[in-house]
C-alpha cells in the first residue's frame, strides 16, 4: 500500500484533502501520516518514505505558535532528503501572493503548487498525482538483465512464481513477474554494458519506486579464487576501466559501490543455510551439483568489454586481492542505486559460467541463467518478507 504525508495544521482542508484520496482508492479506512508543524514535518520527511506528500505552505513552526511561510524550508528538505527524491508532491495554499512567489522554485523541483480556492482545480490535479503513485505502486520490485537468455532463466524458477507476459511500459522491454505474491517486472536491456545498466536502473526507479532493484544473469571468474558454476553476490564492485593512462602505466580510479548491510545480511543468512545451494541446482548439469560451495558474497569488478584473455583477466585481478568475478553491468546497476536514493534495496547476483580466457564458451549459459534465477527468486522473498 502506498504511504501518504498529509502536511497540513487546519482540520477542514486536511479532511477535505484525505477524503480525495480515500475516494480515488475506494478505501475509507487508507491511513495517512500526519505532521501539522514545522518541526514535525522535517522531522518524518528526512526517516521516513513517502508515495505522496501533500502540503500547505503556512505552519507553525512547534506546536503553540501561529502559522509562518516555511515554504523555503520545505523545497529544502524535499531537495535534501534521498530517501523521499522520488515521491510525489503537490502543495496546496489559500494564499495567492504565496503561490505566485514560490510558483518558479516549486515547478523546478517538479512540486504542483495549487490554488485550494479553485476546488475544481486543485481536486483534478491531485487526481492526476494519484493516478502516479497508484502506477508506481504496481510492482514491488525490478530485476534487470544484460540479455534476454538471462531473462529467460526465470521461466525455470520453482515454487511460488509466475513468468508473466511481454509488457512495454514507457519504452522498457518488460515482462512482468510475481514471485511469492510480491509483484515485479523483468526488463532486459537494449544492449549489454554499464552504460544501458545505469540509463535502465535509473528510468526503472523513477517511473515505478520498486522497494527493490536486483540483477540476474551470467559473468566470469577468476581461475585460483572460484570455479565454474559458482554464484556470485557483488560485494563490493567497481569498474576496471576508470583510472587514468600515463604513459604506459594505469592508474586506476577506486571508486566502489558496496551492498548495504542489511542486505549483505539476509543474503549471507540465505548462502549459509544451504552453501551447496542443492535446492536451486538439483536438476542442472552435474558441475553446478558438485561444488561444495556454489555461492559467495566476494567482490566483482566491471567493464565495458568482453574478457577473453588471461593476460588481461590477470592485469585485472591485480585490482584487488579477493576479486572473484568479472562482468559488463554490476557497477552500473550499484552506482544508479546509490545515487537515487539511499533507500533503494539492491544487489546482482551472477553465476560464472567462464574464467575469461581463451576458452570462453556458451555451453553454460543457459544452467547458469537458471542458478541465478532461482537464487535472486529466493532472495527477492526473503529480502521482502524480512
Amino acid at each position: 500500500m502506498a504511504e501518504f504525508l498529509i502536511i497540513e495544521d487546519e482540520p477542514e482542508k486536511r479532511s477535505s484533502i484525505e477524503s480525495e484520496i480515500r475516494d480515488y482508492f475506494g478505501d475509507p479506512d487508507i491511513p495517512f501520516c500526519i505532521a501539522q508543524t514545522f518541526a514535525e514535518a522535517a522531522k518524518l520527511i528526512f526517516e521516513r518514505r513517502f508515495d505522496l506528500i501533500v502540503t500547505d505552505l503556512m505552519l507553525p513552526r512547534r506546536d503553540g505558535d501561529e502559522p509562518s511561510d516555511f515554504s523555503d524550508h520545505l523545497l529544502d528538505f524535499l531537495s535534501g532528503s534521498s530517501l523521499n527524491s522520488s515521491a510525489v508532491v503537490v502543495a496546496i495554499s489559500q494564499f495567492d501572493d504565496l503561490i505566485e512567489r514560490q510558483a518558479t522554485s516549486f515547478k523546478r523541483l517538479g512540486i504542483f503548487l495549487l490554488d485550494y480556492n479553485n476546488q475544481s482545480d486543485w481536486r483534478a490535479c491531485l487526481k492526476v498525482c494519484l493516478q502516479r503513485v497508484e502506477q508506481k505502486q504496481a510492482i514491488d520490485f525490478a530485476i534487470i538483465c544484460a540479455l534476454e537468455e538471462e531473462r529467460i532463466g526465470f521461466r525455470e524458477v520453482q515454487g511460488d512464481v509466475t513468468y508473466g507476459e511481454l509488457s512495454r511500459y514507457h519504452g522498457l522491454d518488460c515482462r512482468d513477474i510475481s514471485i511469492a505474491g510480491f509483484n515485479g517486472i523483468c526488463v532486459v536491456q537494449p544492449r549489454m554494458g554499464l552504460v544501458d545498466t545505469a540509463a535502465i536502473c535509473a528510468q526503472v526507479l523513477s517511473l515505478f519506486r520498486p522497494k527493490l532493484v536486483c540483477m540476474a544473469g551470467i559473468c566470469a571468474g577468476f581461475e585460483g579464487e572460484v570455479g565454474l558454476g559458482t554464484l556470485l553476490v557483488s560485494d563490493p564492485t567497481w569498474e576496471h576501466q576508470s583510472g587514468k593512462w600515463k604513459g604506459e602505466e594505469f592508474k586506476l580510479s577506486h571508486y566502489q559501490e558496496p551492498l548495504r548491510n542489511d542486505i549483505r545480511t539476509i543474503l549471507s543468512h540465505l548462502i549459509e543455510a544451504d552453501p551447496s545451494c542443492q535446492e536451486l541446482t538439483a536438476d542442472l548439469p552435474e558441475l553446478y551439483r558438485s561444488l561444495d560451495r556454489a555461492a559467495a558474497i566476494l567482490p566483482t569488478v566491471s567493464g565495458s568489454v568482453v574478457i577473453a584473455s588471461s593476460d588481461k583477466a590477470d592485469e585485472i585481478r591485480e585490482q584487488h586481492r579477493k576479486v572473484g568475478g568479472l562482468d559488463m553491468e554490476v557497477y552500473g546497476l550499484y552506482r544508479a542505486a546509490a545515487l537515487h536514493s539511499e533507500g533503494i534495496r539492491c544487489f546482482a547476483a551472477k553465476t560464472v559460467v567462464d574464467l575469461a580466457n581463451e576458452t570462453k564458451g556458451d555451453d553454460l549459459h543457459h544452467a547458469g541463467a537458471v542458478f541465478s534465477a532461482r537464487f535472486v527468486a529466493k532472495a527477492i522473498q526473503r529480502i521482502l518478507s524480512d
